[in-house]
């Protein structure tokens, strides 16, 4: 498309222009006309952070360059018109180059163009929500000849340089830029970015990992529909609402959200902003701004707005931004970072020395197959060769056993050494501290935070209650650490909470020295930076146990780039497998073996019938569209059946459906039926570490299309749950016709004919289900 000049009110000169059409003259209109070499940038930013176009602009001259769409980064590799547009203005150290937020384009421009800036300034520090709050730009123009009301800035940047910025918006962004920037009055304190030393390997792996976590970003929902109680209370305060589940609980808000009430009253239903004055537990303090009667009823309550970034979260962001200030010497010096991300530029490690000889010592009723007991060698080794250990744990090989038994005998064999052990969910750690409980080693120390605990999961703490630290209780000084810890050199914590601020005093008594995390797999490998950076001085060892045929980090189905620490190639081919699984009975155990281990996994377990895997075909099953979502009430109704059996049979055991809407409509229903409800009812991606004896499996598809049947890993994590047996729930025709590939197609077609029950013959086999 050839270029067309526009003029806009105020008399800016404004070019369009396609990328692969744009020429040095384009460009020389805005270098001539920029008044003491000031030039303005503003982007707008696609859904996977590439640009959509790209605004320069002077005091009088504005080009817009469109850009085509990107579907791979070409870092290093820019093209011809993007190499004219470095060399000219970005690079081009004459000019001064303006942004609100430079940090982001600057490794949007690295990342997905190949392309460098120098003498770039940024108006705004770095912004980990990614959104453009209006006192945060009110502070950015202050002292400038001009006044910019707050509501013109608010809607100027109102799609936050997003996809839905109009042409006019980008163009006023970018000249207020570069007036902004180049006024002698500002009050706004410009943070220098430049990229144009940056080593190329470094710059184009930390370029990737920051567009990485801005894709997330935008992963999350920007409403939340929030599960609470019917019943509410008015009172002087406002309205009191109780949340009934902790995934979409009401929260403190974060700055930009709010609260949303669908009320129905007097015969009418409408909706009623509010705002959130206080969070207790379930509870929340809420004040409508308009009056509720107390013969109302609430249909919904929905949270509008992102949430807020976690500490990790931003941590990581503003090491980034620090890298381009030329600030930061991790990539360059550390060596964990090396292992990890550079091995090219991998130097000797120095010697670390314990202070006695580390060797294996096991607890009481601890035996160790011949894979476990390697992997224990590896996790107390300090050889260089092994200051960074890969352990790959199939499901129910024993990896919470193998951390036991390895944090046990570090702290048993060293007397100095400290040992951390955490994972990427609350539920996994709690895991790892019944194991240690369960091994009789109870001189650890697990750290929990106090929005998940209180009011929430403290069933889930019993069993290790004595060893409980709640985040709200942490001291601020060492002296009070050292009365807490009680002289334990375990602890136990999630990865983010690791980076919380006050955890300060427990890690300067405790230094982080071996850092063992499970759940690896699920961890995006660019969430460890901050925190080898934060502990860099301490860090002496670093080992990774997961499972990359299990759960991938949140939002790989999306993003296809993320990476856990099991893709990078060169760590996982030394990874140490854990070959031997203790949870499944054989048929089921051979089967995940040959389908997703390549027949390495072994399987030791005494029960060896076939049967201990059913199929239960439930007739006259149809999937019906929930939202964005799936359920089926004929298969619930087929759960409920068989809950209400397994409870008279005393068993225990969990049920587990791939979909959101089915799971809240099985967990009401036993509810509803004075079944046991609590910790009943689970997605697969809440039940990755779990197990139970026996599985009720709902597929909840029955048409023409897989679904969530066509993710393997997720389909393992729901196939390999079990200790006694799994009884599945589904369309006969479905899973031999349209899922007939699938994992679970694959495991009916192996059992074979006999593997299937019709439903009307439930209450027949009573207690022979698996007989």
């Amino acid at each position: 498309m050839p270029s067309s000049t526009l003029l806009l009110a105020g008399g800016l000169e404004v070019q369009v222009v396609d990328q692969s059409q744009l020429k040095r003259h384009h460009i020389q209109r805005i270098l001539d006309s920029a008044d003491d070499n000031c030039i303005g940038l503003a982007p707008v930013y696609g859904p996977n952070v590439a640009l959509t176009s790209f605004t320069l602009a002077s005091n009088s001259h504005a080009l817009v360059i469109r850009f085509s769409r990107v579907k791979h980064s070409v870092a290093g590799k820019s093209s011809k018109p993007q190499k004219l547009l470095e060399d000219a203005v970005l690079l081009n150290d004459s000019y001064t180059k303006y942004a609100f937020l430079m940090d982001k384009l600057a490794f949007t421009l690295a990342h997905w163009y190949g392309v460098r800036v120098s003498s770039a300034l940024s108006l705004l520090p770095p912004q980990p929500t990614d959104t453009f709050l209006p006192l945060h730009l009110e502070s950015a123009v202050k002292g400038t000849s001009r006044t910019f009301p707050k509501g013109v800035l608010t809607e100027l940047f109102s799609d936050h340089e997003g996809k839905g910025t109009c042409q006019d918006d980008t163009v006023c962004q970018a000249w207020l830029a570069q007036h902004v920037g180049g006024s002698h009055t500002t009050e706004s304190t410009l943070i220098a970015y430049d990229s144009s030393s940056i080593d190329a390997l470094h710059l184009e792996e930390s370029s990737k990992l920051y567009c990485l976590a801005l894709q997330l970003r935008h992963l999350k929902p920007d409403v939340v529909k929030n599960d609470i109680n019917k019943d509410f209370k008015l009172g002087k305060g406002g309205l009191d609402l109780t949340s009934a589940r902790f995934k979409t609980r009401i929260t403190q808000p974060s700055p930009g959200q709010s609260l949303e009430i669908k009320v129905s009253q007097g015969g009418q239903q409408f909706n009623i902003s509010a705002r959130t004055k206080k969070v207790e537990g379930r509870g929340a303090k809420i004040a409508p701004s308009k009056v509720i009667s107390s013969s109302a009823s609430i249909i919904h309550v929905k949270t509008i707005g992102r949430e807020a970034p976690t500490t990790a979260e931003g941590l990581r962001h503003r090491l980034f931004a620090d890298l381009l200030k030329g600030g930061v010497t991790l990539l360059d010096k550390d060596r964990f970072v090396q292992t990890i991300f550079f091995p090219e530029y991998l130097s000797p490690w120095p010697s670390v020395t314990a202070s006695r000889p580390r060797r294996v010592v096991l607890a009481d009723r601890t035996i160790l197959n011949d894979s476990q007991a390697q992997a224990v060698e590896a996790i107390i080794s300090l050889e260089a060769r092994r200051r960074v250990v890969l352990i790959h744990g199939p499901p129910g090989t024993g990896k919470t056993t193998v951390i036991a038994a390895g944090a046990h005998s570090i702290v048993k064999s060293d007397l100095t050494a400290t040992v951390w052990l955490v994972a990427h969910s609350n539920v996994a750690v709690k895991n790892i501290a019944e194991k240690l409980v369960q091994s009789n080693f109870l001189d650890f120390k697990i750290v929990v935070s106090k929005e998940f605990h209180f009011d929430w999961h403290e069933h889930l703490y019993q069993k290790v209650e004595p060893n409980l630290i709640r985040t709200d209780s942490l001291p601020r000084d060492t002296l009070a650490a050292h009365r807490l810890l009680l002289g334990s050199r375990v602890i136990l914590s999630t990865l983010s909470n690791l980076l919380n601020q006050t955890m300060s005093s427990i890690t300067l008594v405790a230094p982080i020295r071996t850092l063992i995390v499970d759940e690896a797999s699920q961890i995006d490998v660019g969430d460890y930076l901050p925190v080898i950076n934060r502990f860099q001085h301490t860090l002496e060892k670093l080992v990774f146990i997961g499972d990359d045929k299990q759960l991938a980090p949140y939002g790989y189905e999306q993003i296809k780039e993320l990476e856990s620490i099991f893709e990078k190639r060169h760590l996982r081919v030394d990874a140490i497998l854990l070959d031997t699984q203790y949870r499944m009975p054989l048929a089921i155990g051979k089967f995940i073996s040959k389908h997703v281990y390549e027949g390495r996994l072994k399987t030791n377990h005494p029960l060896t019938s076939p049967k201990t895997c059913r199929f239960v075909h439930v007739k006259g099953t149809q999937e019906e569209r929930k939202g964005h979502s799936w359920v089926n009430y004929r298969e619930a109704a087929m759960v409920i059946s068989l809950s209400r059996l397994m409870k008279q049979l005393g068993w225990s055991f969990r049920i587990i459906t791939p979909y959101d809407p089915q799971r809240s409509f099985i967990e009401n229903e036993l509810k509803r039926e004075k079944l046991p409800h609590d910790d009943k009812v689970f997605n697969v991606d809440s039940f990755q570490g779990n197990e139970a004896d026996y599985i009720i499996v709902s597929l909840v598809r029955s048409g023409t299309k897989l679904g969530f049947l066509q993710e393997q890993r997720r389909a393992n994590v729901m196939l390999t749950r079990c200790k006694k047996g799994m009884i599945i729930c589904t369309s006969r025709p479905f899973v031999e016709g349209v899922a007939c590939d699938s994992l679970v197609g694959k495991l009916a077609e192996t059992l074979g004919p006999e593997a299937w029950i019709s439903s009307t013959r439930i209450a027949q086999i009573g207690g022979r289900l698996f007989k």
